[in-house]
């Protein structure tokens, strides 16, 4: 026991740890990665949702025009 010890940290002996540009430029590549390929998937898949111009398939239709019955129920 007498003999030198060498301080070796866990990190660099399994050299998983980089520096941090490496680490903030792999961040940077995943994420331009993610952001192109939502974009692509957008893209393919099209708009979905209606036509801001378009009328909507949801909106009621108009009320038909009554004639000569005014105020009469039933």
């Amino acid at each position: 026991m007498d003999g030198p010890r060498e301080s070796s940290s866990p990190a660099k002996a399994t050299g998983r740890f980089r520096s941090p540009p490496v680490v903030i430029g792999g961040f940077l590549l995943l994420l331009a990665l993610v952001f192109l390929g939502s974009y692509a998937l957008g893209a393919a898949v099209g708009p979905v949702g209606p036509v801001p111009d378009a009328p909507s398939a949801t909106s009621p239709a108009p009320a038909p025009e009554h004639s000569g019955h005014e105020g009469h129920t039933g």
